[in-house]
């Protein structure tokens, strides 16, 4: 065959001719022969390489490029192509000829074991597995390896916990162009599971350690319950780095899990800022003293300094404490808060269990004893100590509780609480609160989210009218009906009835349409609508705010800047808000 010498791209652009190279090549290999997406996942493949300079570079990038394509078109299924490497020195360039023959297809595949065949349910798992590999389907090498690493995962969740693949045999039958691919594994023995043990063993409390099994001893081995174990250890931020291996099998046949763990630094440091026009500054700063105890647990002393809110809160918490995924937190706080509505500062114990967010379902407790000053506040209640409880039950549904794809958000929480001081009277407050996502379009570029929240607080013994301000129902602000100053909505006819502030009950609303434009930048527009109310008559007396944002990914979570306008003249004493904030806004 003549090799003809190949025209530069500036010269063909000049005669009119189309240049050989696609725009998106960083290599100066040309291609001729195949079709455009073939040659463009070749191209994707080869190297970035300066263009040739001499007819030797030429013929070694033209070489190095055949290889390279002769490789992937047999992994595609293409076992008779022909890739010729080509090289001129007038000007040095370097070319492939491809001729793809014909595409080889898939004979039934073969499964054998080394070893004794795995009981039932298992062998039934790796046959899913290994029938992803269809006769007559392109004999592409993606495929069996994905089929055998599914093969071996099936192994392995089944209890067979050594499962291995073996050499596979696969033989190219140029005759018939099909292609027999069997399947070669080793089981192992199956695996049943004893006791964890931790190493080193001098970081953690044993008796910790062991509260974190989440298995019965004798059980068969589970990947999952092996993944969970390092996940409940990891999320209590006393360790960095757990991985799990089995010991070999004790005299009962059972195997030990060792979860070998590096301690993660003792001190943290944490430092949080936001800014909203309508709620001023705000720094929040934490440190925390990590594992105090060999529990995993943790002190934490927090600091809140803005224009509304300043305070201090220490908390202890031990993770675990109340079953897998339930920690048990100790703690008092002292703070301060002026709002439109009421100036109050109090301290006040608390104690709660609380349930992990990655859990789906959950239920979190706890008491909170109280003791609060109330300035400049219209009505009866100046001082008042409560006693409340609450307890929250959640279904969540979502990946990632920044910035929420796909899924919802289901809450109820309620709260029974005896007040006393300047009124004594007992009542209960209730919450319930959905949330909804969706994501739609190439590359999860639009999301739609909404959600909406009802609230209401009833007197058992006593007047409704004497429930301390902070207990009441208020609506505005940035996690609210963005555009209205923080808590700012309200009946305010009780301010000219010489009433508390604040409503017997409080409904929201928002929905807003989130784009991304890349995988850093993002945009949304929203609607917020909320009241408070004293009857469910009033319910519907909505405030309303709209207004535009700007989303940045930081990574672990997206900066949000928000625009709001107030449509309600007679809440609103501004004309627009602006927020600035981690996290979406729900």
């Amino acid at each position: 065959m003549r090799r003809l010498p190949i025209l530069p791209a500036a010269l063909c652009a000049a005669i009119g001719l189309p240049t050989m190279a696609p725009a998106w090549a960083d290599s100066p290999v040309v291609i001729n022969g195949a079709d455009h997406d073939t040659r463009r996942a070749i191209l994707e493949l080869l190297p970035d390489r300066d263009a040739p300079e001499s007819l030797f570079d030429a013929e070694r990038i033209a070489e190095e490029a055949a290889a390279r394509a002769l490789a992937w078109l047999r992994s595609e299924g293409y076992y008779g192509a022909t890739v010729t490497p080509e090289a001129s020195d007038n000007p040095p360039a370097a070319r492939l000829i491809i001729e793809l023959g014909t595409r080889f297809t898939f004979a039934d595949p073969q499964i054998a074991y080394e070893t004794d065949a795995p009981n039932e349910e298992a062998a039934r798992a790796v046959d899913e597995a290994i029938a992803t590999v269809r006769r007559r389907d392109p004999a592409r090498a993606a495929v069996v390896l994905q089929a055998e690493g599914d093969a071996v995962g099936a192994l392995q969740a089944n209890g067979y916990a050594d499962a291995a693949a073996l050499d596979r045999r696969v033989v190219v039958d140029h005759a018939s162009a099909e292609v027999a691919a069997q399947f070669r594994f080793s089981t192992g023995d199956l695996a049943r599971l004893g006791n964890v043990r931790a190493e080193p063993s001098d970081v953690l409390r044993p008796g910790f350690v062991d509260d974190l099994q989440n298995w019965q001893t004798g059980d068969v081995y589970s990947p999952q319950a092996l993944a969970r174990l390092r996940r409940d250890l990891t999320s209590t931020g006393a360790v960095s780095l757990a991985t799990t291996t089995l010991a070999p099998p004790d005299a009962n046949g059972l195997r030990d899990v060792v979860i070998a763990i590096e301690p993660a630094k003792r001190n943290a440091y944490e430092l949080g800022v936001s800014y909203s026009t309508t709620e001023g500054a705000g720094v929040q700063a934490e440190w925390t003293r990590r594992n105090l105890t060999g529990r995993a647990d943790s002190l934490t002393v927090a600091a809140t300094l803005a224009e509304i809110q300043q305070g201090v809160t220490v908390s202890m918490t031990r993770p675990h404490a109340a079953g897998l995924g339930h920690a048990a937190t100790w703690g008092a706080s002292a703070d301060r808060e002026q709002l439109e509505a009421y100036t109050r500062q109090g301290i006040a114990l608390f104690a709660s269990v609380d349930a992990s967010t990655r859990l789906r379902t959950a239920t979190s407790y706890g008491v909170r004893l109280s003791a609060d000053e109330y300035d400049d506040v219209i009505g009866t209640v100046r001082d008042a100590i409560v006693l409340s409880a609450f307890g929250d039950w959640r279904h969540d549904t979502t990946q990632f509780t920044l910035d929420p794809l796909e899924g919802s958000i289901t809450e109820f929480r309620i709260e029974p609480s005896i007040s006393a001081g300047d009124e004594t009277l007992g009542f209960v407050r209730g919450t319930a609160e959905g949330r909804i996502y969706e994501t739609f379009g190439a590359n999860n570029r639009l999301t739609l989210a909404a959600r909406g929240r009802v609230g209401w607080l009833e007197a058992v013994t006593g007047d409704p009218d004497d429930v301390p301000p902070d207990r009441r129902f208020y609506a505005g602000g940035g996690g609210s009906v963005r555009g209205y100053e923080y808590n700012s909505i309200y009946p305010k006819d009780r301010d000219a009835l010489g009433l508390t502030p604040g409503g017997q009950g409080q409904l929201e609303g928002s929905f807003e349409a989130r784009w991304r434009f890349d995988d850093r930048w993002g945009a949304a527009a929203f609607v917020d609508a909320g009241t408070a109310f004293d009857d469910w008559s009033e319910a519907t007396d909505l405030s309303w705010g709209v207004g535009i944002g700007a989303r940045y990914n930081l990574g672990f979570a997206p900066l949000r800047v928000d625009l709001a306008i107030p449509l309600d003249e007679d809440e609103s004493s501004d004309d627009f808000a602006l927020y600035i904030s981690l996290g979406q806004a729900f």
